[in-house]
């Protein structure tokens, strides 16, 4: 009796219980392998997301103070928002071509009277000051046909060789080659006053590592000299921008006009006025495989957002604003 209960102490497991023991081991395996995953992935996937959402923020922040001085100190009725932009990006997320943005923005510099042209040299009442920080773009006004243009300034310097006798004036010299930047003036032009400006220009591109990136060009993308993009955010796969003036949005801002010397403007004319921007950026995460991904056309599996906000130049609304008795 004693050597069949020694025998029986020492029987161990049978092979039911170690199928049960090895299923339950394998079960709390997998739940902790999935939970290290899923902990793995949302410490990989919060970071992208919020690089992601303060690139888009920081993005609209920057275009949305471009709209907002566009044409500033510039006639109401002058083109300051550039046709043939429309869909002439890559494609971006949403299937369709991404826009660009191109507008005439200036500085706080303030204006100078122009009191001598000689051909491409071009002297002002007063002299520059260090504001004007060239080699800038400038943007020349005819305030007389509500008409400008904008060229490349390399230098400036003093002169007298107008204004008061003895007084020393600001001149500059508009080399050629690098004189119009897609901003000549129309017939007739014949600025009087200066400003420092840049034409503000947005674009998708895609970058060497293969990410889309939003860029912005002082002065439209044409070439001074210098490479004048600079990357604004990355990750920025889709712009898409529209216009509203009197006819309601559009694809393209349109042109504005205002007749011979723009004596009397009517209502149709103030109607060609851009009113307000509304511009829409699609960004993407650049870490992959991480929970939330979404397929798009113009790019990779990524998690995505968009931000969607409208802008009001203020030129033009506080012209608008006195048309209507407003202000």
């Amino acid at each position: 009796m004693t050597q069949r209960r020694k025998r029986a102490r020492q029987a161990g497991f049978s092979l039911i219980e170690l199928m049960i023991a090895m299923v339950a081991t394998m079960v709390i395996a997998g739940a902790v392998f999935g939970l290290m995953t899923a902990g793995n992935s949302a410490f990989r996937r919060e970071p992208g997301l919020s690089d992601r959402q303060q690139n888009i923020r920081m993005a609209m922040d920057i275009v949305a103070r471009d709209i907002y001085r566009t044409g500033q100190g510039i006639p109401i009725f002058a083109q300051v928002f550039a046709n043939g932009r429309d869909g002439v990006g890559p494609m971006g997320s949403g299937g369709q071509d991404a826009d660009e943005i191109e507008m005439i923005a200036t500085s706080d510099c303030g204006t100078k009277r122009i009191c001598k042209i000689a051909g491409l040299v071009y002297n002002v009442q007063t002299e520059f000051t260090a504001c004007y920080g060239f080699p800038t773009p400038v943007v020349l006004i005819d305030t007389v046909n509500h008409d400008l243009g904008v060229f490349w300034a390399p230098e400036g310097h003093s002169d007298s060789s107008c204004g008061t006798s003895g007084a020393k004036n600001g001149m500059i010299n508009l080399p050629p080659g690098q004189s119009d930047l897609n901003y000549p003036g129309g017939p007739g032009f014949v600025p009087d006053f200066i400003l420092v400006g840049e034409i503000a220009r947005y674009r998708i591109a895609v970058d060497t590592e293969g990410v889309p990136n939003l860029e912005r060009s002082r002065t439209g993308g044409v070439d001074v000299g210098e490479n004048t993009w600079e990357i604004i955010a990355r990750g920025i796969e889709d712009l898409q921008v529209e216009y509203l003036n009197g006819t309601g949005w559009n694809d393209e801002p349109g042109v504005v006009s205002c007749g011979a010397a723009c004596a009397a403007p009517t209502q149709t004319e103030y109607d060609t006025i851009v009113q307000r921007v509304r511009v829409r950026l699609s960004a993407r995460a650049l870490v992959v495989n991480v929970q939330g991904q979404t397929t798009a056309p113009g790019g990779p599996d990524a998690v995505r957002g968009e931000l969607v906000s409208e802008f009001a130049p203020k030129a033009a609304q506080g012209a608008l604003g006195i048309w209507n008795g407003e202000m």
